[in-house]
């Protein structure tokens, strides 16, 4: 385990809509250097059954094939501060299941889910993860995040013989809550075809599902049309009014139009539904406004009339290619459907600079919290990991 330093404090204020230029409204719930870690990346963010919120990230020594352990934050007060970080996973601990000389060790790709409908165990917090994005785990709490069952190995339910790298979200996770399958966890992932787990060769999407509460795990729907346009990679998921389930994955450079692919699944996420599309079987390329750069995105169910909410809105965040700081990583923007993702429509910037990986977290009916990776405007990359609580009414919806 590294060494822990003190932890860097933020003073939070309310979010107006505007973009986040002095940084003001914000909280660095992780920061580069601190903590007794180089780098922090691939933010989740999850409200437990108890109301806290609890943002995990990798916690790193370097670059990603670093030594790279899987930490935690909790928020008592709805983001506006942060408790001292958790190692939930710590890289030490994963050495006996390697031969010989161990390389670095990485734990991450947090994917967590609070199971709301689970008699026996009621908020049970899962955490789907991968080691070397090769092998896949998953570990539960019962005290909302504090401690955490021992690690249980899930590879074989779950990643076919042929596939080599594998990451579970990273984002959160859902439990269905509509139709005959409700209670079910369903975990966004994706595969590459690479030998011995290397980060190389044809991309594709799945899901993980467990409809047992989290007792077992199997696969479920499976993208693997290697040979079109779309490379479906990082996918997240979100529940529809009607039972459907729908996925938008990052395209990994594939000669697609965009950056961004959706697909839907009307067996609450066992298989894909076909596209109505000759060219593409599954997934089909995402229109304006998804013009974020090729990066992480996150999908958030905030609102439904069939829950008594006055409209229906899907919120998605990631950065934005046509922000003011121009192409790559930067200017973090909301973008939202009240349509059930028929149409969509750009929001507000919520940081302008450098930004990249995202999650979302409703805190109230008027508020979501957003915590990403971010940098200060003007600098070329991130280096925290940055909250920030927006109010839905300054989307100015249409």
């Amino acid at each position: 385990m590294f060494l822990r330093y003190a932890v860097v404090a933020a003073i939070i204020g309310m979010f107006t809509g505007e973009p986040n230029r002095d940084n003001s409204s914000a909280v660095s719930v992780f920061r580069n250097g601190s903590d007794g870690y180089q780098v922090f990346r691939i933010p989740a963010v999850i409200r437990t059954a108890n109301g806290d919120l609890v943002a995990f990230c990798e916690a790193r020594a370097g670059g990603d094939a670093s030594e790279i352990d899987l930490v935690s934050k909790r928020s008592v007060d709805d983001g506006k501060t942060w408790q001292k970080i958790h190692v939930v996973l710590d890289s030490v601990d994963f050495r006996s299941l390697f031969d010989g000389d161990v390389p670095p060790i990485t734990v991450g790709n947090p994917a967590p889910i609070v199971d709301h409908l689970d008699t026996e165990h009621p908020g049970r917090l899962w955490l789907p993860f991968t080691l070397e994005n090769d092998r896949v785990f998953v570990t539960h709490s019962d005290d909302h995040g504090r401690t955490w069952a021992p690690r249980r190995e899930i590879t074989q339910d779950v990643k076919l013989k042929h596939w080599g790298w594998y990451a579970t979200g990273p984002v959160h996770s859902i439990q269905l809550h509509r139709g005959k399958h409700r209670g079910r966890l369903v975990v966004p992932a994706d595969h590459r075809l690479g030998d011995n787990g290397a980060d190389r060769g044809p991309e594709g999407a799945q899901a993980i599902i467990s409809d047992d509460h989290g007792k077992t795990w199997r696969l479920g729907a499976i993208d693997d049309t290697y040979g079109d346009d779309l490379k479906a990679n990082e996918t997240t998921v979100v529940e529809l009014n009607d039972g459907r389930l729908y996925f938008n994955t990052r395209d990994q450079k594939g000669k697609a139009v965009g950056s961004r692919g959706i697909a839907y699944s009307s067996d609450g996420g066992s298989t894909f539904d076909h596209a109505k599309n000759e060219d593409y079987r599954y997934f089909v390329p995402a229109g304006a406004p998804f013009d974020p750069p090729v990066v992480q995105c996150a999908l958030l169910r905030f609102s439904s009339a069939l829950n008594g909410d006055a409209r229906n809105l899907i919120l998605f965040s990631g950065p934005d290619e046509s922000g003011p700081t121009g192409k790559g990583r930067s200017d973090l923007r909301l973008r939202y459907s009240t349509d059930e993702t028929a149409t969509w429509h750009d929001g507000p910037l919520i940081h302008e600079g450098p930004a990249a990986y995202s999650d979302m977290v409703k805190l109230t009916t008027t508020q979501v919290g957003i915590l990403f990776e971010a940098g200060a405007k003007g600098e070329k990359g991130y280096d925290r990991i940055d909250f920030v609580r927006f109010h839905v009414k300054d989307l100015k919806l249409r």
